[in-house]
C-alpha cells in the first residue's frame, strides 16, 4: 500500500475539496461490512426531511456509534497504524465543526476522527477519517453543499488545481478531488444524517477508493443496526 497525508493543517485546509460524485467498479477486498456494536442508530421516518411522515428515517448514529463507526488500522492496510479515536458532542462538536470545516455546522450531534500513517511513516503516507453526526439528513445534506461553495470558492482562487474525481464509496452522496501537485485526496460522503470526510497523502487511487468503502461500510452497518440512542 502506497500509504496515506500530510499532516493535520495539510488535511484542514484540504476537506473543503469537494466536487464530483459518480460509480467506479466492485467494492475493493476487504469491504465487508463489519459487525454492529453498541451506539448504532435505527432506521425509521425521516426527522426534519422532505418526505413527509411515511417515509423511511435516514441512517443515525449518536456519539458512541459515531466513535465505533471509525475504521480500524488492519481494515484499511497491513502497514497502517493509527493514533486514538477521539469523539466530541453538543457544544464541544460545535465549536470543532466550526474550528476544522469553517463552515455552518447546525444541527450538529456529535464528530469523531481518527488518523492513520504508514508504519515507520517510511513514505509519508496519512489517511484521515472524521465522522459528523447531525440530527437530520436535510442538515447533513447542507453541510456537504457549503462545502462543495467553500471549495469551488478556495479552488477558482488559487488556480484551480483541484481535479473532480469519480469514486463508488457505497454511500447516498459522495464528493471526491485529487490534488496532483500535491498528491491529495479528499473524498466526503453522506450516509443519512451522517457526513464522512477522508483526506487521504501519497495514497493510490485504489487504496483511497477502498478507505472510503471501508468507512461507508462501518457507518451503514451501524446505522442498520441498534436503536436510535440521541
Amino acid at each position: 500500500m502506497k500509504a496515506a497525508v500530510r499532516g493535520t493543517v495539510v488535511a484542514t485546509a484540504l476537506v473543503f475539496a469537494l466536487a464530483g460524485c459518480g460509480t467506479e467498479g466492485d467494492p475493493a477486498p476487504g469491504s465487508t461490512k463489519p459487525a454492529a456494536v453498541p451506539g448504532a442508530n435505527q432506521q425509521g421516518a425521516e426527522q426534519g426531511g422532505e418526505q413527509g411522515a411515511d417515509a423511511p428515517r435516514p441512517l443515525m448514529l449518536d456519539a458512541t456509534g459515531l466513535l465505533n463507526a471509525l475504521p480500524i488500522e488492519s481494515q484499511v492496510g497491513d502497514v497502517m497504524v493509527g493514533g486514538d479515536p477521539f469523539v466530541v458532542q453538543e457544544g464541544e462538536a460545535a465549536e470543532y465543526c466550526a474550528q476544522e470545516e469553517g463552515i455552518s455546522c447546525a444541527g450538529l450531534v456529535a464528530a469523531s476522527g481518527k488518523d492513520m500513517e504508514a508504519r515507520g511513516n517510511s513514505d509519508g503516507a496519512r489517511v484521515e477519517f472524521r465522522l459528523f453526526s447531525f440530527e437530520t439528513a436535510d442538515q447533513a445534506k447542507a453541510a456537504m453543499k457549503s462545502q462543495v461553495d467553500r471549495w469551488r470558492k478556495a479552488d477558482a482562487s488559487s488556480g484551480g488545481r483541484w481535479q473532480q474525481k469519480t469514486v463508488d464509496s457505497g454511500a447516498d452522496e459522495t464528493e471526491a478531488v485529487r490534488d496532483d501537485e500535491v498528491d491529495v485526496d479528499v473524498v466526503v460522503m453522506r450516509l443519512g444524517t451522517v457526513v464522512a470526510h477522508i483526506v487521504a497523502s501519497d495514497v493510490l487511487p485504489d487504496n483511497v477508493r477502498h478507505s472510503a468503502v471501508v468507512q461507508a461500510s462501518q457507518v451503514q452497518a451501524l446505522g442498520e443496526t441498534g436503536s436510535r440512542g440521541y
